[in-house]
Order: C-alpha cells, then sequence, then structure tokens
C-alpha cells in the first residue's frame, strides 16, 4: 500500500467513526483531515481543498463532506487518491486491512 493510500484510508476510518458526532455539530460542512484528524472544518469543499493545497505541499489530504448520505464530490469524491477516486461505500466495504 502506497503511503497516500494509507492517509486516504486512516483519513476515512477515522472520520466515518467520528461521523455520528460530526453530524449533530458539523452538518454541512466539508472537513479536511490529515494524518486521522480534523484540521478544519470549511463552507465548501472548494474552500477545504483549496485550504489543504496551500497547508500541504505534498497534496496528501482528504475532504468529506458531513452528511448522513452519501454525496457525490466528483473529483474528490470524498478521499482524493490517485488515479480513480473512491467513494465512501467503495472503500467502506472492503473492511478493515
Amino acid at each position: 500500500m502506497t503511503a497516500r493510500q494509507q492517509e486516504i484510508d486512516t483519513n476515512l476510518q477515522f472520520f466515518l467513526s467520528e461521523l455520528p458526532r460530526l453530524l449533530a455539530t458539523h452538518r454541512g460542512k466539508s472537513a479536511l483531515l490529515r494524518h486521522g484528524k480534523i484540521e478544519g472544518f470549511y463552507d465548501t469543499v472548494a474552500d477545504a481543498v483549496r485550504t489543504g493545497n496551500r497547508l500541504f505541499d505534498d497534496r496528501i489530504f482528504s475532504v468529506q463532506q458531513v452528511t448522513d448520505t452519501g454525496t457525490d464530490l466528483g473529483f474528490y469524491s470524498h478521499a482524493v487518491r490517485l488515479g480513480r477516486p473512491q467513494r465512501v461505500a467503495d472503500l467502506s466495504r472492503r473492511g478493515n486491512h
């Protein structure tokens, strides 16, 4: 597994574990994640991506929308990886590694 994929998987697992709590406090916001922690919440996906690009020179971070329904973020698609974007449903079905 590449470092980028490991980062994405770590961020997604953390995000999914925190989602019930986040829904109560940040519903509809976009979360910027890195190293299995939330770096901040933003009003739009674009704001979160801009901030991630500015803060992290290696461009390894995830953006998740805080929602109880799967929201397709297009290219960012919940967790950006090199190659084919993954959706939360795709990654969560893979189980623990």
